[in-house]
């Protein structure tokens, strides 16, 4: 929500910069069509100084003072590039509509920027330890699978950015891109290349449909409520990613 202040607080920062005239009609106009946009005051004063910089970089001739809309559209191409790094692995113990519950909460958390994207890298910091962690802590000095090539144990997680893309070329570290946008998944190739540098073994046939099974085995269990809230969802974040 954009108020009147905060929409006079922005539109002084632009007049800072190109010495155009504010009345209170503009402020009432930007204080509309920012809040219609849900866009906050931290997203629109990034906005500015996004624009202000791309304007920096053009020809005097070329350049011109900015809109709401302006500001409304670099807002949402931040937004798509933060949720394009959306990593959420989910809890074992979590039901079908925590799950659902808890990924719709991480998506807007990180397209608002108020949390950084998940490297998946673990950092113990202080109070109690994750409850994630004392499960797996539990399970030290368990009988585990040896190196029997037959065992059906699933193959280490390697994240595919350790690479480069041999598919769409992304560099190490950059997300893949199809038709120009940034793909939440990985291209299959930069999989393979990523578990190929680490030397671990690819997943067979069987690994791969036991995956499948229990994957719908778990939607199985979903209500049709529940289903239908998981297919909108899914809408939303491609709508959010563009692709």
């Amino acid at each position: 929500m954009i108020t009147f202040e905060d929409a006079g607080r922005i539109l002084g920062l632009a007049a800072a910069r190109d010495q155009r005239i504010v009345g209170d009609a503009d402020v009432l106009a930007w204080s509309a069509d920012l809040s219609a946009a849900g866009l906050t005051l931290a997203d629109a004063e990034a906005a500015l100084t996004v624009f202000y910089q791309e304007m920096a970089a053009r020809q005097p001739q070329d350049r011109f003072r900015v809109t709401a809309v302006d500001l409304i559209d670099i807002a949402k191409r931040a937004r798509r590039e933060r949720v394009a790094n959306l990593r959420y692995d989910g809890d074992p113990d979590e039901t079908p509509q925590q799950y659902l519950n808890r990924l719709r909460a991480r998506t807007a958390a990180l397209a608002d920027g108020r949390i950084g994207p998940d490297t998946g890298l673990r950092a113990l910091g202080p109070g109690s330890p994750d409850p994630r962690l004392m499960r797996e802590l539990a399970a030290v000095g368990h009988d585990v699978p040896g190196d029997d090539p037959t065992s059906t144990r699933r193959p280490v997680r390697v994240g595919p950015l350790t690479v480069a893309c041999p598919a769409c070329l992304a560099p190490l570290g950059k997300h893949c891109r199809s038709n120009g946008r940034p793909r939440t998944v990985a291209h299959a190739a930069r999989r393979r290349a990523a578990r190929d540098a680490h030397d671990l073994p690819r997943e067979d046939s069987a690994q791969i449909a036991a995956r499948k099974e229990a994957s719908a085995a778990h939607l199985n269990q979903l209500t049709a409520e529940q289903r239908a809230e998981l297919e909108q969802f899914q809408q939303q974040l491609t709508e959010e990613t563009g692709t």
